[in-house]
């Protein structure tokens, strides 16, 4: 065939046939001259040209042509051949009886679905592919055992939202609301698919390109898990075989290496506590209003968001605790022990102070975080985010020395204070902080 380009195609189901402008040129008949029956000379032309469109095809082992004289009536006729293509096949004269049998009766078990023969050994083809040695058979059984309860086909954004209005019915805080956010809000956006087809290497390497160090990674980790949980409990994913989240690798920093006498001392002291001494500063360098609030916080480990919605009245001298209710509380409501130092220190403060909220001139997190930094700076000291609630905790510890007391009263896990807080400082220095 001359290679040109094509100026049409004759399309039937799979079956797409080009079609070519060829002209036909056509040689005309010399007039008979008077009585001699001589060729008369004449200025008309010789030949004439006519339109032609040609499809071509290929059957029965080589190719063929038809001829149309309108663009419009070749794809007519060659979309009959196209059917007739479709439903025998190009070189179905040219089969064996075996094969001739086999594709008959392939297209006979294929008619009730309604899928050319063609098209279900590409979509097999696919799938075999997409398994990567598991069988058709195994994928199919383990569908049947675990899969028939699944909405099938549900994509990470239809979860998002789901699991979005479950935290809302369910009454979460703004601050866990915001992580989930702003973790599983990026991963969604990150991985807009069929959350089933998610692998846990996918996710491991979303986790690994976080920035920040290993607990940040991991507060991430923790929040896919939840979302994957949510979505097994939903059924958008098999409720008895384990999901990919879970398998994710859990992150750690690397381990420092010490090299002199002094970065060895230096390793032996916490870097997110205050020491008794620099809080002493501290608690000097603040004005009233702002000091009750680091009291609170470094004397009885209440978070930063509890503490912006504690009001007076929870706070029980008499009877010695803090009663952090579920309005209050940003994971579980509890009460918090006020141990002597604190019970001292709020004494000073007149009753008639011991109204309203604790915290009446910031009402958010971020900015009581702004007014402890300036009084840091005050106080000649540098700034530790989170540090009053993590020497609280590490100071209890040691005084304490019972990890499950101490996550009752913090609002953690044991297994966060065994990894976060066993054996930063001594019990004497716990015992300092607590003379305060």
């Amino acid at each position: 065939m001359k290679s040109r380009k094509s100026v049409g195609f004759a399309v039937y189901e799979s079956v797409r046939l080009p079609i070519y402008y060829r002209p036909v040129k056509v040689k005309l008949k010399a007039s008979p001259n008077g009585t001699n029956g001589e060729a008369r000379l004449s200025s008309e032309p010789a030949s004439k040209v006519y339109d032609s469109f040609q499809i071509a095809f290929f059957e029965s082992g080589r190719w063929r042509t038809a001829r149309a004289p309108t663009l419009t009536e070749a794809k007519v006729k060659g979309r009959l051949i196209a059917k007739r293509l479709a439903e025998n096949g190009s070189k179905v004269p040219e089969l064996s009886h075996v094969e001739r049998r086999i594709y008959l009766a392939a297209r006979s078990i294929l008619q009730p679905h309604k899928i050319e023969v063609d098209a279900a050994a590409r979509i097999l083809a696919e799938l075999l592919e997409r398994l990567n040695g598991t069988s058709l058979q195994q994928a199919v059984d383990f569908f049947i055992a675990h899969g028939r309860g699944m909405i099938s086909g549900a994509t990470t954004e239809r979860v998002y939202k789901a699991y979005l209005e479950h935290l809302h019915r369910r009454g979460v805080g703004n601050h866990h609301l915001r992580d989930v956010k702003r973790f599983v809000g990026a991963f969604v956006e990150t991985f807009p698919v069929e959350i089933a087809t998610i692998r846990t290497q996918a996710i491991d390497g979303w986790l690994g390109a976080l920035g920040g160090k290993a607990r940040n990674k991991n507060n991430a980790r923790d929040k896919v898990i939840s979302f994957f949980n949510f979505a097994v409990d939903k059924h958008y994913l098999p409720q008895d075989t384990p999901h990919v989240a879970k398998a994710t690798t859990e992150f750690g920093d690397p381990r420092p290496v010490i090299t002199t006498e002094a970065e060895a001392a230096a390793s032996a002291q916490p870097k997110d506590i205050y020491l008794p001494a620099e809080m002493a500063k501290l608690l000097a360098a603040a004005e009233p209003d702002i000091r009750v609030t680091i009291e609170l916080k470094a004397f009885s480990g209440i978070r930063t968001e509890e503490l912006v919605r504690l009001w007076w009245v929870l706070i029980n001298e008499n009877a010695g605790y803090i009663n952090v209710t579920e309005a209050i509380a940003k994971v579980e409501q509890r009460t918090v022990p006020i141990l002597d130092n604190l019970k001292r220190r709020l004494a000073a403060y007149p009753l008639e102070e011991k109204r309203d909220r604790v915290s009446k001139r910031w009402g958010s997190a971020n900015s009581l975080y702004h007014a402890w930094k300036r009084t840091a700076i005050m106080a000649g000291l540098p700034y530790k985010k989170n540090a009053f609630r993590n020497s609280y905790i590490s100071y209890r510890l040691a005084e304490a020395k019972d990890i499950n007391v101490v996550a009752c009263e913090s609002g953690n896990s044991p297994e966060m204070i065994r990894k976060y807080y066993l054996d930063l400082v001594t019990a004497e220095q716990a015992k300092a902080w607590f003379s305060l």
